[in-house]
């Protein structure tokens, strides 16, 4: 984000403060049916979605150099992305050609990949290597694992877990160049945790769709330092981006004007279609990303952390920091998500608002129904 930019959101951001109150808003309030988080028609087809659609995995830092390897999992499939000997990136299925074992794990260095079952092993570009016993074999043509479309573009990797699929080359719409000053490439990857929660995959999306519900739901936890009003939303064709301020804002106040800088106090997060967060903090980056689990009512949620390669901070630090923020999310956004998850199932309602003061929610999921081919 170019200082330009950040000079026109403070200046949104001063207009929300002078009038006393308030936050951007869409034109109307928005109803969208509580069936979009409990029937299985629609959950089955966003699962399907989510395998079919370019998605991000992680930033560059994920692979950090040339020989390593890290499994993700992209709606119901698992897939192995490598960065080969001369630093390029690939993606394949994570599934062995003999027996369909998953041949890879976590992440790490490798110079090939080894079925942990019997032992076929596969370059990091897909090509079999070496098929243990291969005169067993030798009526039959030799099976590279299944590749997929991979992009890596500006410190962001890109999967589509469909073999027939495709990815775009400028896969953010026009948000491209707002990301490029963040270096999101040089980035270190610290670390990745996964857990399983009783809720639909889109209510851990919707969670960070606007900082209304910091005032109250974090009262205690984010809300000494950040505001829920004076916030901003900007959309980049199906994604967006918002701005939560935080109260250090008015430290500007005293700053000649052409000197001001936002990242200090804001939080800025990008919604990266169809299910990735990426949180601009202060000091790091965070990544969220939930997925579809075995039932509406279920999901898979991913956070990671990286962290700017200059970074004076300890390990002992950005472990710390790791912790307190899956608490946060965990006990306080996610716990109550899933309290409006059965709430939905016991019919006490059968729409949900999206205020005029929510518009990144509205959009999220206008966004998604685009995806699906549904009217908006």
């Amino acid at each position: 984000m170019d200082h330009r930019t950040q000079l026109a959101l403070i200046e949104r951001i001063q207009a929300h403060r002078t009038a006393g109150r308030g936050t951007d808003t869409a034109p109307t309030s928005m109803l969208l049916p509580t069936t979009a988080y409990t029937e299985r028609e629609r959950f089955d087809r966003e699962r399907r979605l989510l395998v079919t659609t370019p998605t991000i995995v992680g930033l560059s830092g994920l692979l950090p150099e040339p020989n390593t390897h890290a499994t993700v999992e992209i709606g119901d499939r698992s897939v192995i992305v490598t960065r080969d000997t001369g630093g390029d990136v690939h993606a394949m299925l994570n599934v062995c050609r003999h027996r369909g074992a998953e041949v890879a794990h976590g992440c790490g260095a490798a110079a090939r990949l080894r079925c942990p079952y019997h032992g076929w092993t596969y370059e990091l570009d897909g090509a079999l290597a070496a098929r243990r016993g291969d005169q067993h074999f030798d009526d039959r043509p030799a099976a590279d694992l299944a590749r997929v479309p991979v992009l890596e573009r500006g410190g962001l990797i890109w999967v589509n877990a469909d073999r027939d699929g495709s990815i775009p080359d400028q896969p953010l719409t026009g948000a491209d160049a707002e990301l490029a000053p963040f270096d999101l490439a040089s980035y270190r990857h610290f670390g990745t945790r996964t857990f399983t929660r009783d809720l639909n995959w889109k209510l851990a999306v919707d969670t960070f769709c606007e900082a209304y519900h910091v005032a109250v739901l974090h009262r205690d936890t984010l809300a000494p330092m950040i505001h829920s009003d004076f916030a901003l939303f900007d959309a980049a064709g199906l994604h967006g981006r918002l701005v939560a301020v935080r109260r250090s804002f008015t430290e500007l106040d005293e700053q000649p004007v052409d000197q001001r800088s936002l990242f200090p106090h804001a939080t800025i997060l990008w919604f990266l279609m169809p299910n990735t967060v990426l949180i601009h903090q202060q000091d790091h980056v965070q990544l969220y990303q939930s997925r579809p689990g075995a039932t509406p009512e279920q999901a898979h949620l991913t956070v990671s952390i990286y962290v700017p390669p200059d970074s004076p901070r300890s390990d002992q630090h950005w472990e710390r920091n790791f912790d307190l923020l899956v608490e946060v999310t965990d006990t306080e956004d996610f716990a109550t998500a899933a309290g409006i998850q059965r709430n939905y199932y016991a019919g006490a309602q059968t729409h949900v608002t999206f205020g005029r003061n929510e518009p990144a929610l509205q959009h999220y999921h206008r966004s998604l129904l685009t995806l699906l081919e549904e009217p908006t």
